[in-house]
């Protein structure tokens, strides 16, 4: 019995250090990309990276900001949200698609209201200002996420309290640019 509740601890402990784990690591990860950010040139926010931030989103009513890394790949969003390369780059007209996880960035996505405002900073001028028009779940299952028009799609992983990630469902915030 004891050695049954010792193995239980050590896998109970070996859980929360796993989670304790990613969340220091994309807090980490952040101040990294803060600091390549800041170059006249941002470039990889360490040698073995192989992204580089291209945007920073700030949401000046929750006290967020965070880091847009290149490329939409799992390795990416692991460090922070990353942009999608098939839409619009992150500032530019068109619909830009940033994704972010739900457990740790893009995790204060469950609480975005419709009206609240963000800014977009990128690299080619001054911070675009945007307004959340909506939210809404969509079903990879159904096709890919379809969208036209300017603005942003902030997309992550639904529900937000799943215990397994990598569902099929994802949580939507559509952002339009304000003029």
């Amino acid at each position: 019995m004891r050695i049954l509740a010792l193995a239980c601890l050590g896998l109970a402990l070996n859980q929360l250090g796993a989670g304790v784990y990613i969340q220091l690591k994309a807090a980490l990860a952040q101040q990294l990309i803060a600091h390549a950010w800041a170059q006249p040139e941002p470039g990889k926010p360490w040698p073995w990276a192989d992204t580089r931030p291209i945007a920073r989103l700030e949401w000046p009513g929750r006290g967020e900001s965070l880091y847009v890394l290149s490329g939409g790949r799992g390795n990416a969003l692991a460090f922070g949200p990353a942009h999608d390369p098939a839409s619009a780059p992150p500032g530019a007209p068109g619909l830009s698609i940033i994704g972010g996880h739900r457990d740790t960035h893009f995790r204060f996505l469950a609480d975005v209201q419709a009206g609240e405002e963000l800014l977009l900073h990128s690299q080619t001028g001054s911070p675009r200002r945007y307004q959340v028009s909506r939210s809404f779940i969509a079903d990879t299952r159904r096709g890919p996420l379809r969208a036209a028009g300017d603005g942003l799609l902030l997309v992550t992983c639904f529900p937000f309290d799943a215990l397994r990630s990598g569902g099929p469902l994802r949580y939507v915030v559509v952002a339009r640019p304000l003029l």
